[in-house]
């Protein structure tokens, strides 16, 4: 069966190989793959198919002048797409025999849109997975659903992790997939149960205080290992990322207690060996934020959360509530 991929990126890599190795990928047609915005942009589906010398076209779908269609002689048979970020246009949808399909990482309609990783887990979901649908025209994620597979969101899953284990889930499921797309039962979605996973930006990095631990642990969760990186936070002027933080267990909530009347957004030492590595920011409703690592954003590597305290916190008096130590964000 003559098949085109649509995708780009890391996430449909492990997708595109094991439809390489079912050979339910002809190498003289292949993948469609965005254009590239810039040489330092990573694209490593494509980078994979040029090792394996598949045919590659990165065309402006939207260009109605464009050669795309006579370049294919045959018409294709099927089309998956996964992680192509363009409304591919009816005509280019028109030329498949068996239909276009898209394979979204959320179980649908829950979480349409640019980021529904990260939305889940910035949501708190406890479960998600990918959904196997068929193409709608003019519209993104909206058409009716062949198959689905669900799957855990473990509460230490950040983006990078969850993103791995869907990847996997996908490239495990494509064969079935694929050999029964004649037998599914299309089903609709419900439009009153959508919920919209709009792209992350730099606001998505700011923290806000005022909102619980949980909820910021979230937040991090769900931008770490993402292109932005992580969360950003500002103190005396120099602005570093969190790169490794956590929940406080119930021994660290019993010495931070006697700073529950301390300002959110301030950082605080515990006075205890077992711990004498961390610094902790307070959030909403005594709640805690354990820091293990972080990055200075115009240096390249992270740094052990003891050499902030080193820098910034030596006189940090650990018996009283006069201290400073207050982040902006």
């Amino acid at each position: 069966m003559k098949t085109i991929f649509f995708g780009s990126g890391l996430f449909p890599l492990p997708i595109f190989q094991r439809l390489h190795k079912l050979i339910a990928i002809d190498p003289k047609v292949s993948l469609i793959t965005v254009p590239n915005h810039s040489h330092k942009e990573k694209n490593q589906i494509k980078d994979y198919a040029t090792q394996q010398q598949f045919k590659i076209y990165q065309p402006n779908l939207s260009d109605k002048s464009n050669n795309f269609v006579q370049e294919i002689q045959d018409k294709p048979d099927l089309g998956i797409v996964c992680n192509y970020g363009y409304m591919i246009p009816n005509h280019i949808i028109d030329i498949f025999n068996k239909g276009v399909y898209v394979i979204h990482p959320s179980l649908l309609p829950k979480y349409r849109g640019a980021a529904p990783i990260q939305r889940a887990i910035m949501n708190d979901e406890q479960k998600t997975g990918v959904s196997f649908i068929e193409i709608s025209k003019n519209k993104f994620d909206a058409g009716a659903i062949l198959l689905r597979k669900e799957i855990d969101i473990l509460a230490v899953d950040r983006y990078k992790e969850l993103s791995q284990k869907l990847s996997q889930l996908t490239a495990d499921s494509i064969e079935e997939f694929i050999n029964n797309i004649d037998k599914y039962e299309r089903l609709s979605q419900n439009a009153s149960e959508t919920t919209k996973a709009p792209k992350i930006t730099h606001d998505d990095l700011k923290v806000d205080f005022s909102n619980t631990a949980n909820k910021i642990y979230n937040q991090y969760r769900g931008i770490y290992g993402t292109n932005f990186h992580s969360l950003k936070l500002k103190y005396q002027e120099r602005e570093f990322y969190l790169e490794n933080i956590t929940l406080v267990n119930d021994l660290e909530i019993e010495h931070l207690k006697q700073f529950n009347t301390a300002e959110n957004g301030t950082l605080w030492l515990i006075k205890n060996k077992q711990f004498k590595n961390y610094f902790y920011i307070k959030c909403n409703e005594n709640s805690w934020i354990r820091v293990q690592e972080y990055r200075f954003t115009d240096r390249g590597s992270s740094q052990a959360a003891y050499t902030f305290k080193n820098q910034f916190m030596m006189d940090f008096k650990f018996d009283s509530l006069d201290n400073h130590y207050k982040l902006s964000y």
